[in-house]
């Protein structure tokens, strides 16, 4: 366990218990590195959940390798039924399954974990929005 983790489970350890704090490392570390089934069977891995309170929009970020190469790469079709299942089962089913739903959830996809909001033409990425509507993931179209 590097210095860094081991400095925040001792400080959290102080403020909230020991039991505690390891469940919320523990449960970052794992969610950050989570993979996700989809339709399409490529390799999909959770990157992060960025939240905006001001204009209630969820952002579903994932690395999918497979869209690097056009021999691995999946249709275009079914690249978009991967970005509703990602959207429906793991965002409302699984991410936001206790939490207030937003207006929208952005879901995107790239061939290598990128900063968000950076620009790279060398990495391929995909992004869908979508609006949520009776527990349901609706493709919005801009």
């Amino acid at each position: 366990m590097n210095a860094c983790i081991q400095n925040l489970l001792a400080r959290a350890a102080k403020a909230i218990g020991s039991v505690l704090a390891c469940t919320l490392c523990f449960s970052g570390l794992a969610l950050a590195q989570l993979s996700v089934a989809v339709p399409s069977g490529q390799t999909v891995t959770f990157l992060e959940k960025r939240v905006d309170l001001e204009a209630n929009i969820v952002r579903l970020r994932f690395v999918a390798p497979d869209l690097a190469s056009p021999l691995t790469r999946p249709s275009f079709e079914a690249i978009g039924d991967d970005l509703e299942a990602l959207c429906s089962e793991f965002g409302l089913k699984e991410l936001l399954k206790d939490a207030p739903r937003p207006n929208q959830i952005v879901v995107s996809l790239s061939a290598q974990p990128i900063e968000f909001g950076v620009a790279d033409t060398d990495v391929q990425q995909v992004f869908e929005a979508f609006s949520v509507q009776n527990e349901t993931c609706m493709l919005e179209m801009f």
